[in-house]
Formats: structure tokens, C-alpha cells, sequence
């Protein structure tokens, strides 16, 4: 483990990526946290970090964004860009149930 603790943002999205790839010299199983979608989309293409594959995203919604006054964290099924906004991406995150949610700021 690189760190004993991470601060999460109590007011934005994050994103535990799960997968398989290079630990202490081995191919494993390996999970990082991440805030941002570019972020996301460099390690699926193994384009950054030591991810060889990744099989699950779990968004991670903050208080302040799910009405329930403490983190919830759900797995993904898709990351899509809202249509028309393409020059300023708004995301929207659907997860396996089908709850749909934003980064457009509410």
C-alpha cells in the first residue's frame, strides 16, 4: 500500500477502478482511486498506471450529491457524454441497476 489514508471530496464524484496488472513486479489484481473521467478512459486503454485490464467501476457519490448523508458507492456499467455538450463534457455515469447520474453541477 502506497498511503494509509485518502481524503474524498464530500462534493464530487470519484471512482474505485478495479482490475488486473503490474504489482511489486507480478501480474495481480490492482484498484485505484480516481476523481476525474480522462483518468478513466487513459486506464482502460492502459495508457497510465500499471492496469493491464480493468473489469469494474464504482462511482463513488459524496453527501452532497446523493441525499443520504454519507458515501454510497455503485458500480458502473457505462460513462457516457451528455448530447450537445461535447466541447464542455457533461457525463453521465449509469450504473448496473440503471440509475443515471450527472456531472452537471445541481
Amino acid at each position: 500500500m502506497l498511503w494509509r489514508s485518502v481524503d474524498i471530496s464530500r462534493c464530487e464524484y470519484s471512482f474505485l477502478i478495479e482490475g488486473m496488472g503490474w504489482e511489486d513486479g507480478c501480474i495481480g489484481p490492482v484498484a485505484h482511486l480516481v476523481t476525474d473521467v480522462s483518468t478513466i478512459q487513459m486506464m482502460r486503454a492502459a495508457e497510465v498506471g500499471n492496469f493491464l485490464s480493468v473489469s469494474k467501476i464504482h462511482l463513488i457519490q459524496p453527501p452532497a450529491t446523493n441525499n443520504q448523508g454519507s458515501y454510497t458507492m455503485e458500480p458502473l456499467s457505462d460513462i457516457r457524454i451528455q448530447a450537445g455538450t461535447e466541447r464542455n463534457p457533461v457525463y453521465e455515469f449509469v450504473t448496473d441497476v440503471g440509475r443515471i447520474y450527472t456531472s452537471a453541477r445541481q
